[in-house]
């Protein structure tokens, strides 16, 4: 969510005066996240977030938001695209495809409490049972294969130590027999910044432009991997066992699932290192972005790997 796309106060009132909406008092541009471009909006009529897709084509945002359009029947805690005044979810705007939400009450945390982390398990198990009546058929673009593209085009940027780092640990995961287990719509990047509270409720489950169809418990092993994880980078025991408890709660693993959860927190690790280098090398400019520490996600790697 960072901004690339620089717009007039002019431009978003002519955009959101589509949707009915008039009076827009001010606007700002929101750094959190690295790929699209948004602006929340303050208006006579409410708050809003303005969505600029960067690098998704218009038939690509459109799948999104009709999942989006999906999921919000079911809990009121997704955003919903907002319809124009044609009934259409999708604009474009400075010549890309743009949509309006309307901007859900409640706060991302740094830190989660254990009654954050069960809230999130929990939303995040009922998201995964919901998959079957889900119209929503996207492969992952950061599967395996992809992962090994990835290394080979970042090659030449990377230290000898941590190129060999990255080829091990997809010799490793090439030699996992991971894909029978149980598979659908996941998230695929279910981080603390993706995800708003009141108090412990969660108010707000956001971002779903990595959401694909793969197995569940690498959404687990993602999420694990920052809602459970300490200021010094290591597993808060505590919290890991309050999301799992929760998770299961409403949906319980197989014993594949269990079994494998290691090797997907190291995989879950490998994919967030890797995506966060190709961002580093191959930073775009705008007027408000963000740029994650790959090394987070490396040393993580380590731990993990030093573990299982």
């Amino acid at each position: 969510m960072s901004v690339y796309t620089s717009l007039s106060q002019a431009q978003i009132a002519q955009f959101i005066g589509s949707y009915g909406l008039t009076s827009l008092k001010q606007f700002s541009g929101i750094s959190a996240g690295i790929e699209n471009t948004n602006y929340l909006l303050e208006t006579v009529q409410g708050d809003f977030v303005l969505t600029v897709y960067e690098h998704l084509k218009a038939h690509e945002v459109s799948e999104y938001l009709c999942l989006m359009q999906q999921l919000s029947e079911a809990a009121d805690y997704y955003p919903c695209p907002l319809v124009d005044s044609k009934q259409q979810t999708l604009r474009v705007l400075s010549n890309k495809p743009a949509a309006l939400f309307k901007c859900l009450l409640g706060e991302s945390v740094a830190i989660a409490t254990l009654n954050q982390c069960r809230s999130i398990a929990v939303a995040l198990a009922r998201l995964h049972l919901s998959s079957p009546t889900i119209q929503f058929v996207k492969t992952n673009p950061r599967s395996l294969i992809d992962l090994q593209v990835s290394r080979q085009q970042i090659a030449r940027h990377l230290s000898t130590q941590d190129l060999a780092l990255l080829t091990d640990e997809l010799a490793y995961q090439f030699s996992q027999e991971t894909g029978y287990l149980a598979q659908g719509l996941i998230h695929a990047d279910l981080f603390k910044d993706n995800v708003l509270f009141v108090g412990d409720t969660v108010t707000g489950l956001l971002d779903f432009y990595a959401a694909c169809c793969d197995c569940f418990i690498l959404d687990v092993a993602v999420a694990l991997n920052d809602w459970c994880i300490n200021e010094q980078g290591r597993f808060d025991q505590e919290k890991q066992q309050a999301f799992l408890q929760a998770y299961q709660s409403v949906r319980v693993f197989s014993a594949d699932e269990e079994r494998l959860l290691p090797v997907f927190l190291r995989r879950a690790s490998l994919r967030f290192w890797l995506s966060r280098l190709e961002h580093r090398f191959k930073a775009r400019a705008g007027e408000i972005t963000q740029d994650k520490d790959p090394n987070a996600f490396k040393q993580l790697l380590l731990r993990h790997r030093a573990v299982f």
